[in-house]
C-alpha cells in the first residue's frame, strides 16, 4: 500500500468529481495522494473515510481488453485503495475494505465486511466423524499433519487444548473489521463477498456467494475461484482452482488442489493437491492428493490419503441406532473400484485396492498391497498382491511429478515413498501373521479368518511369500542409494550407529512419515508450551520431514538383520542383501511386466477394427506393447538393477 501521507481533496478537485458525476456527503472525509488525478474518477459515491493511491497504471487481462488505472460507477464506504486499481461498474457496495496496489474490480455486487470477524480462521468443523467429537479448527496456515494430530488425539485432552489455542491465537492475529483485496487480485463478475479475505493475486471470476472464509493467494501461487462457487465458512489455500458451481460448507481446500464440476463437500477437508468433481462429500479427512472425479461418488466419514475413488464409491456411517457415528480409513495409496461400498467402521490397509460391497466391519491394516473382495457377500483379502501391479509402480512414480504446489512456503509435509519403514514394519508384521495362521489351520479350511476378513488357507505362505520379496527389495534399495550417496571407507563408516534408531512403530502423518517416537517429542512440547503458534509448528514439522533420511537409514540397519538372520553387519552380508535384492528386483520387474502387458492382449483388443482388421487398428491406436513407454521404462529399471548391484558388489568387496 501506499506510505504516502494522504491529503484533502482541493476545491478543483470535488469540482472535476461532481462534474464527472460523483457524490459525497462530506467531501472531507475522501483524502488522497499527492498528485490525485480526479479525471479519472467517474460516476461514484463516496460514503465514511476514503483513502486513494495513484491512479496512472493500465490493466491488460487475458481478454485482451485493456483498463486503466481508475475508479468508475461504484459504490465505496470505508475503503481504503491503494496505487493504480481499477473499479468499475459496482452494483451494490465496496465497504469495510483495504484493497492493496494494482486490483482490479469489475462488475461486481457488494464486497463487504460487515464487523468484526476472523475470515474462516478458527472455524471448527465436524470433520472424519459426523456426530462430533473430533472438531477441528482451520486456519489458513493449517497443514495436513496440524489436522491430523487435532482429528486424531482427541484422547490427549492437553494436547488438543494446546492446539486449539495456537489456531485461535492465529484467529485473532487476522480478526479486523476490514477485509484485505490483497496485491494485484483480480475480481470479474462476481455478485457477493461477506466477510472474505482475498490474497495476493487472486483470481475470482463469476463466483456466486462467499461468507466468511479467506483465499489465500500469492504471486508465485494464483489461487482461482470461478464461475457459481458459493461457499460459507471456508479456507480455500495458495494455488487452489475451486470452479463450476462447487459448494463448499465448513471446508478447508488445500494447496493446488483442484475443485469442481458441482462438487459438494461438507465438515470436511481437502489437503494439497486433491482434486474433487461432480462428488459428494462430508465429513472427510481429505489427505494430500484425495481425488474424487465422479457423480455417484459419495465419500462420507473417512480418513484418505493419496487415494483414488472409483465411480459410484458409498460408505455408510449410519446403523440406524445411535445416529451416523462411525468412522473409516483408507490408509494411504488406496483406490476403490466402481461401485465398492463399505460399511464403516473399517480400515484398509496401505495401497490397497478395494472392489465390491462390503457388510463387514473389518481391519486389514496389518497387510498392506492388498487387495480387498468380495466373494459370495463376504469380504476376502489377497495380502501383498498389488505390490506387483502396473498401478502401485505407477502411483508411486506420478505422485511427486504431479504436486502442483508452486509456492515455496508449502503447508503439507509429504513423503511419497512407496516402500517406507511404515510399509515396511507393516509387510513384516503381515508376514507373520501370515506364517501363524498358516501354522493354527486345518488342511480342510478354505479360509481363515483375521479381524473381521477371510483369507485363502491356500494363499498364506504365498502372500508370505509376497511381503519378503518386497521387504527384500526396500533394504537393498536403501543399501544401493546409501553405498552409492558418497563414498566409504569401512564397514562403520556405511553402517553408522544403528542403535541411534529411533524406537517404536513409524506412523503416517496424513502425508509425513516419521517414527512414533519423534513425533512424540514434538507433541510433549507443544504440550509444555514451547509450541505457542502455527509458524513455530510448522517448522517443526518441516524439521521432522527433513529428518527422514537419516531416520530411515537407522530403522534400515536394524532391521536387516531381523529381515535376513544376520547376526552381526559385515560385507559379507550386506552382499547377500545385494544378492537377494536383485533376485527380488528382477521378479517384480518381470510380474509388474506381466500385469502391464495384460493391456495389451486378449479381451482388451474388442471393441477394436469394427469393420475388420482388429490387430491392425489395436496397434494403430493404442500401439504394440514393446514401444510402449512404461515397458521402456521398465527395461530401463533392469538395466540399472544390473548396474547398480555392480557398483555395490564393487564398493563392499574395497570395504
Amino acid at each position: 500500500m501506499n506510505s504516502e501521507q494522504y491529503l484533502p481533496l482541493t476545491p478543483e478537485a470535488i469540482k472535476i468529481l461532481k462534474s464527472n458525476g460523483c457524490w459525497s456527503r462530506s467531501w472531507s472525509k475522501v483524502k488522497v495522494t499527492r498528485g490525485f488525478d480526479p479525471t479519472r474518477i467517474a460516476g461514484t459515491i463516496f460514503r465514511g473515510q476514503v483513502r486513494i493511491g495513484r491512479l496512472e497504471g493500465e490493466f491488460i487481462p487475458k481478454d485482451g481488453i485493456r483498463r486503466y488505472a481508475g475508479i468508475f460507477d461504484a459504490n465505496l464506504h470505508n475503503v481504503h485503495i491503494g496505487d493504480n486499481c481499477h473499479i468499475s461498474n459496482i452494483n451494490g457496495w465496496l465497504s469495510n475494505l483495504v484493497i492493496e496496489d494494482n486490483v482490479l474490480i469489475e462488475n461486481a455486487g457488494s464486497i463487504v465486511c460487515q464487523g468484526e470477524t476472523s475470515f474462516g480462521n478458527g472455524h471448527s468443523i465436524e470433520v472424519l466423524n459426523e456426530g462430533g467429537g473430533r472438531e477441528l479448527k482451520i486456519t489458513e496456515m493449517t497443514s495436513a499433519q496440524t489436522a491430523y494430530l487435532s482429528t486424531m488425539y482427541q484422547h490427549d485432552t492437553v494436547l488438543i487444548k494446546a492446539l486449539d489455542e495456537i489456531a485461535d491465537k492465529y484467529a485473532r492475529s487476522v480478526r479486523s473489521d476490514r477485509a484485505t483485496i490483497g496485491e494485484g487480485a483480480k475480481l470479474f463478475h462476481c455478485q457477493n463477498i461477506v466477510n472474505v479475505n482475498i490474497g495476493k493475486g487472486a483470481i475470482l471470476r463469476g463466483i456466486q456467494n462467499l461468507k466468511e472464509g479467506t483465499i489465500a493467494s500469492s504471486p508465485d501461487a494464483s489461487t482461482f475461484v470461478g464461475d457459481g462457487v458459493i461457499a460459507k465458512d471456508f479456507i480455500i489455500q495458495k494455488g487452489a482452482y475451486v470452479s463450476d458451481g462447487a459448494l463448499l460448507v465448513s471446508t478447508l481446500i488445500g494447496e493446488a488442489s483442484k475443485i469442481g464440476k458441482q462438487y459438494s463437500a461438507e465438515n470436511s477437508v481437502m489437503f494439497c493437491n486433491s482434486e474433487g468433481f461432480h462428488s459428494e462429500v462430508c465429513s472427510i479427512f481429505g489427505g494430500p492428493y484425495t481425488v474424487t472425479h465422479h457423480r455417484s461418488t459419495l465419500l462420507i466419514a473417512g480418513m484418505f490419503s493419496f487415494f483414488n475413488a472409483g465411480s459410484g464409491t458409498n460408505q455408510s456411517n449410519h446403523m440406524y441406532k445411535l445416529g451416523p457415528l462411525h468412522q473409516g480409513i483408507i490408509e494411504r495409496g488406496g483406490k476403490t473400484g466402481s461401485s465398492s461400498y463399505l460399511m464403516w467402521p473399517s480400515r484398509v490397509g496401505a495401497f490397497s485396492a478395494i472392489m465390491g460391497k462390503h457388510y463387514a466391519n473389518f481391519d486389514s491394516s496389518d497387510f498392506p498391497f492388498s487387495y480387498v473382495n468380495e466373494d459370495g457377500g463376504q469380504s476376502t483379502l489377497v495380502p501383498g498382491m498389488n505390490f506387483f501391479t502396473v498401478g502401485t509402480m505407477r502411483d508411486g512414480l506420478k505422485w511427486p511429478t504431479r504436486d502442483g504446489r508452486k509456492n515455496i512456503d508449502k503447508l503439507d509435509q509429504l513423503n511419497f515413498e512407496v516402500l517406507s519403514p511404515y510399509t515396511g514394519q507393516k509387510m513384516m508384521r503381515g508376514q507373520s501373521i501370515l506364517l501363524d495362521l498358516y501354522a493354527g489351520a486345518e488342511k480342510g479350511q478354505e479360509y481363515v479368518s483375521h479381524k473381521g476378513i477371510l483369507i485363502k488357507r491356500l494363499l498364506l505362505k504365498t502372500c508370505s511369500r509376497y511381503y519378503r520379496m518386497a521387504l527384500e527389495k526396500y533394504l537393498g534399495d536403501a543399501l544401493i542409494a546409501r553405498l552409492t550417496a558418497s563414498p566409504v571407507k569401512n564397514i562403520g563408516e556405511l553402517v553408522g550407529q544403528p542403535d541411534d534408531a529411533e524406537d517404536g512403530p513409524w506412523v503416517d502423518i496424513s502425508g509425513l512419515l516419521c517414527s512414533q517416537s519423534r513425533l512424540d517429542s514434538l507433541l510433549d512440547r507443544i504440550k509444555a508450551s514451547e509450541v505457542i503458534d502455527l509458524q513455530t509448528l510448522q517448522q517443526e514439522l518441516q524439521n521432522i520431514h527433513g529428518s527422514y533420511a537419516l531416520d530411515e537409514w537407522l530403522w534400515v540397519i536394524n532391521t536387516i538383520p531381523q529381515v535376513f538372520g544376520f547376526e552381526n553387519l559385515n560385507a559379507e552380508n550386506l552382499i547377500t542383501v545385494l544378492e537377494k535384492w536383485k533376485v527380488s528386483s528382477t521378479k517384480l520387474l518381470n510380474m509388474v511386466e506381466m500385469d502391464a502387458s495384460k493391456e495389451f492382449e486378449g479381451n482388451v483388443r474388442i471393441g477394436f477394427g469394427i469393420d475388420g482388421h482388429q490387430d491392425d487398428d489395436f496397434d494403430e491406436v493404442r500401439g504394440k506393447f514393446e514401444s510402449n513407454s512404461f515397458k521402456k521404462q521398465l527395461d530401463e529399471m533392469r538395466q540399472d538393477v544390473e548396474s547398480n548391484y555392480n557398483q555395490g558388489l564393487t564398493i563392499l568387496n574395497n570395504i
